[in-house]
């Protein structure tokens, strides 16, 4: 089986992206996706550089942060964006202007990252909301590259809080072994006071880089032949 060990949220806070590639090197992660709008981008970009085997994609986002197109209808006052629960209760956004948004998160990560992403995925799950998914899978086959959810790779979740564990991933892939490639959704990193006081998914993340760069899973996934690779 096949292995995809996607950490998102890259580029969101420093110590967060350092942990990323902390998990690269020492554990089992093997690809992670860049929000292309937080101000940590070009600081991932420049740590990632030697870490050539790190596949790296975009996460798509509309819901945390400042907006690169200032869109009204995805935005407060043409900056911040709107928060989660504003975002999947309004009935007002206009799809010409994710559309605007999701193409400029792209190029931007080209610009920066000078080559194209290795997949789309999305923070908070936004990429395929409705008709957002025909936005998504259109940005998709113009710049031929794969999304989340709707590849040849199952998506898993279920890794996450208090089920990031050691023998929650055990049974994870041992309930996937059948299948011929699989990837995991995990949110490792370093808990610095930036990602503290701008998410309420922090110390979580130490704990799961903790998981994912033990011993007893390295041995676990080398014992069962599971090959880690990425997109």
């Amino acid at each position: 089986m096949k292995l995809i060990i996607n950490a998102d949220d890259f580029g969101f806070t420093k110590g967060n992206t350092e942990g990323i590639i902390e998990g690269h090197k020492k554990g089992i992660i093997t690809s992670t996706t860049a929000l292309c709008n937080m101000p940590y981008l070009e600081y991932g970009a420049k740590i990632s550089k030697e870490t050539t085997e790190l596949g790296i994609g975009v996460h798509l986002n509309l819901t945390i942060g400042n907006s690169l197109t200032g869109g009204k209808t995805i935005t407060k006052g043409g900056k911040v964006f709107l928060t989660k629960n504003e975002f999947y209760s309004s009935e007002d956004i206009i799809l010409s202007e994710v559309e605007t948004e999701f193409r400029a998160q792209i190029e931007r990560f080209i610009q920066v990252f000078n080559r194209k992403p290795t997949h789309l995925d999305s923070h908070h799950g936004v990429h395929d909301r409705g008709e957002i998914y025909n936005i998504t899978m259109k940005l998709s086959n113009e710049y031929g590259i794969p999304v989340r959810r709707y590849s040849a790779f199952k998506f898993v979740a279920g890794f996450y809080g208090e089920t990031a564990t050691i023998e929650v991933l055990k049974n994870i892939i041992k309930s996937n072994s059948e299948e011929t490639g699989i990837e995991l959704m995990t949110h490792p990193g370093y808990c610095d006071l930036e990602l503290y006081n701008n998410s309420s998914y922090n110390v979580h993340r130490v704990k799961e880089l903790y998981v994912l760069c033990s011993d007893e899973i390295k041995s676990f996934i080398k014992e069962n032949s599971v090959e880690l690779v990425h997109y």
